[in-house]
């Protein structure tokens, strides 16, 4: 039976090799990789004062793209399906959520992204996936 995994990713070393461990993982034909990459919704008014929304919505669409694009290279040494998606919102609950609504078998993901808080052994988003998520997650560091 085909498995569906979510891989949150963001260009950083440690989403990549989150990615590289989940196209192991994934090595039955029928197997699917979720990748998702998260922006925050800029939804404030000092951002709005400046930017128009569709101004906004760019950005993070170049943002995700950027994310994706960083995996091109790992996913083209790999026959697994793969689907890309954006999502808007707070990182940690728009993967839990997504995770419920896709019916995910299993959440990998690295142990840290491109925050802020770079001397953290865990980072935040992956320490709240783990406290909030339905489904098991793999933290890969």
């Amino acid at each position: 039976m085909s498995k569906t995994y979510l891989v949150p990713v963001d260009g950083s070393d440690h989403s990549l090799r989150a990615l590289e461990y989940a196209l192991e993982v994934a090595n039955d034909e029928g197997d699917k990789l979720l990748l998702v990459h998260v922006q925050p919704s800029y939804n404030t008014h000092n951002v709005r004062r400046f930017l128009s929304k569709e101004q906004i919505k760019s950005y993070q669409e170049e943002m995700a793209e950027e994310a994706f694009q960083t995996t091109e290279p790992l996913l083209a040494r790999h026959d697994v399906i793969v689907e890309k998606m954006m999502l808007i919102g707070v990182a940690s609950e728009e993967i839990c959520k997504l995770a419920r609504k896709e019916k995910v078998n299993g959440i990998i993901m690295g142990s840290r992204g491109l925050g802020r808080v770079k001397g953290s052994i865990l980072g935040s988003i992956s320490y709240s996936v783990i406290h909030t998520a339905d489904v098991p997650v793999t933290i890969v560091p």
